[in-house]
């Protein structure tokens, strides 16, 4: 449900970009070390080595930079590496080529290429360029050096500017505008420093960014943006880097516990958030289902909210496969960059998923059904539509994107929706959050959120901020809230009686509650929340409304009386197409299951091996090897103690792509005194 992956690497981008900037092209050094720090934590670093070669004649510099940051997110580590190659003329100080890479679990990649002021632009590795006309006025950025704001700024006596400036990253022209705030001596790597400091807004993103810009040559000394600081350091930091916990800044805490999300209908927040990504104002926040009173300055929201669940039924809905003409709707039926309607792949299966729909919403909620029952959560995310069609997993940033390209892939206009929802994680709070809007002609922009499994609306508790933009809680507060049917009768049916009480996890030593909550049994998970569950399949077998991953059953003790809850994990590995040799004694049908298993969360592999003809994993994480001795007809292998299972997942052409853990995990009910 989580988003962090996708908001780290856009916001990070940032720091690459401008962590190398700011130099002029004379006497440069050949290494240039950045620290990067969020809230106060050293959890990274950007690198940058400068060399000249030479290319069709023309010398050229040639500036690579490496960066590293390390986050957690809900338990789960999150570690972005960033790449940049960059050619620059030392003649006219302008780029030739600037190449980048950002990677999580999966790769952002965009290029830019420069010829007689034409940008070519691709986000796709050996992708057709796009040819983007530069008007005169508009500024590329060398990712050395700032001339224009040496001449207007340090040099001469500018108090602010609006610039146009080429977005390597985007592909598109931005507005940015820098203020003058004043002078400041910084002291860094033992040596001082006289710096001119400025406040820069980009327009589009809606960021602000303030720069301490050496008065000597313009380098960018130091920036900070949000909770994230950089400077200039010794390359010795990097022993030092820690993981931040991010929980913190994602996370708005506010003390009231609602185990059934889905059932809530209506909700007044008091907010304040800053956000990045686009520009908001008041008046974008207010439409169908979501009312804001307050104010918006330079991004920072403060004001209540008031949100109203809408549920559409389906009336009068496009018919399948619809024909939009709407020339305002083109830019959402349309491939973007992470969102690849266009691919085979993509389209293929949209079109088979959506082949008895009799319209366009039918078709939109099986879209997002497949999606919420086929894509696993987890952190980091799959990131683009098609990686995470392939791995089979992510947080709903990922969900939304694939669930968008599934639907621009049919014909139906679709596009992300952020902002945060409310969950009951640590006392209730909201956190930032992606889900999907699908355009359904007369009844306009509606909203599903297949993360949630909410795969034909979205719950009240959800608050939209835009398209692009981030959530930044600086303070909410829960006024009031309602549940389906108004008041909720929480007698509890006799049927969900016997279930009720506190049931012991000895290895952990802690208690896990059952409870009946807003009209469902609920479990109290010590130290992270409330879920509710849906009632029980045919097999007895409780899933949280929320989440596929998780189960809960009940065995009875002789008398009849509840004894004993298991508690069922599912955890995904995706399987490596890099393989160790498998000797030829392995039979053939066990060869596709021997490998490397990756672990995103834990960023562990767990190695398959087949040794004395028993199959078996390695858990680098308890550093233990898990035999797998029994295989049952439905295609479970059982550990030694028969306590955990084991399943291999094959795509469409038989090749294993993942291997499904379930852990069990048995606890005793205690006997009430």
């Amino acid at each position: 449900m989580k988003t962090i992956k996708t908001r780290s690497w856009l916001l990070l981008s940032t720091f690459l970009w401008v962590a190398a900037a700011g130099q002029t092209l004379k006497d440069l050094p050949k290494k240039m070390t950045y620290a990067v720090e969020i809230s106060g934590v050293l959890c990274g670093y950007s690198e940058s080595t400068i060399t000249t070669i030479e290319k069709d004649d023309q010398k050229l510099l040639n500036v690579n930079t490496e960066a590293l940051v390390k986050q957690r997110a809900l338990g789960g580590d999150v570690e972005l590496t960033i790449t940049e190659s960059a050619l620059i003329s030392p003649e006219t100080e302008l780029p030739v080529l600037v190449e980048q890479r950002f990677k999580t679990n999966a790769e952002v990649y965009s290029c830019a290429s420069f010829d007689n002021r034409v940008a070519y632009f691709t986000s796709v590795e050996g992708g057709e360029p796009r040819a983007i006309q530069l008007p005169d006025d508009v500024i590329l950025e060398n990712t050395l050096s700032y001339p224009h704001l040496m001449t207007d700024f340090i040099r001469g006596e500018a108090k602010e500017k609006e610039y146009k400036v080429f977005d390597v990253q985007n592909g598109e022209i931005i507005r940015k505008t820098y203020t003058r705030i004043g002078e400041e001596q910084l002291e860094l790597k033992g040596a001082i420093y006289n710096t001119t400091v400025l406040a820069e807004f980009n327009h589009q993103a809606g960021i602000s960014t303030k720069l301490w810009l050496d008065n000597e040559n313009s380098h960018a000394l130091k920036i900070s943006t949000s909770n994230r600081l950089i400077y200039l350091a010794d390359e010795s930091l990097k022993k030092s880097i820690q993981v931040v916990d991010v929980d913190n800044l994602l996370f708005a805490r506010v003390g009231k516990v609602i185990a059934n999300v889905h059932a809530i209908s209506s909700m007044r927040i008091e907010a304040a958030i800053q956000s990045e990504g686009e520009i908001i104002t008041a008046e974008s926040l207010n439409f169908a289902g979501q009312k804001f009173e307050g104010t918006v300055s330079n991004n920072l929201i403060e004001g209540v909210f008031e949100v109203q669940l809408q549920h559409y039924t389906g009336e009068n809905a496009p018919p399948f496969p619809p024909n939009f003409l709407d020339e305002k709707l083109t830019k959402y039926l349309e491939p973007e960059r992470l969102i690849e309607s266009d691919h085979p792949v993509l389209i293929k299966e949209a079109e088979r998923i959506t082949q008895d729909a009799k319209d366009a919403w039918e078709a939109t909620v099986k879209l997002s059904t497949w999606v919420g029952e086929n894509i696993m959560g987890a952190i980091p995310g799959g990131t683009s539509a098609i990686n995470t069609y392939n791995t089979r997993e992510g947080e709903c940033g990922s969900h939304s994107r694939l669930l968008t390209a599934f639907c621009r892939a049919v014909g139906i206009p679709a596009r992300l929706s952020i902002g945060c929802m409310y969950i009951s994680y640590a006392g209730g709070c909201f956190y930032q959050h992606a889900w999907t809007e699908v355009y359904m002609g007369d009844a306009g922009w509606v909203p599903v959120d297949a993360t949630a499994h909410e795969y034909d609306f979205v719950d009240a508790g959800h608050i939209r901020l835009g398209e692009k933009a981030s959530f930044n809680p600086k303070n909410m507060t829960l006024l009031d809230y309602q549940t389906e049917n108004g008041s909720i009768d929480n007698t509890v049916p006799d049927v969900y009686k016997k279930y009720l009480g506190n049931y012991l996890f000895e290895e952990r030593n802690s208690i896990f509650k059952i409870l009946f909550q807003d009209g469902s049994l609920a479990v109290d998970i010590p130290n992270s929340q409330v879920l509710a569950l849906n009632p029980p399949d045919e097999n007895g077998v409780f899933y949280p409304t929320v989440t596929r991953q998780l189960n809960f059953s009940f065995q009875n003790d002789i008398y009849g009386n509840i004894a004993t809850m298991k508690l069922q994990q599912l955890i995904t590995l995706g399987k490596k197409f890099e393989q160790d040799s498998i000797s030829a004694e392995v039979p053939q049908e066990i060869r596709p299951l021997v490998g490397n298993y990756w672990f995103a969360q834990a960023r562990a592999d767990f190695k398959v091996i087949h040794e004395n003809g028993i199959l078996a994993f390695i858990n680098p994480l308890s550093n233990e090897t898990i035999k797998l001795p029994e295989h049952t007809e439905s295609g479970l292998w059982k550990d030694e103690s028969g306590t955990n299972q084991v399943e291999f997942e094959r795509n469409e052409v038989n090749e294993v792509v993942r291997m499904l853990v379930y852990v069990n995990i048995y606890l005793k009910k205690q006997i009430e005194l």
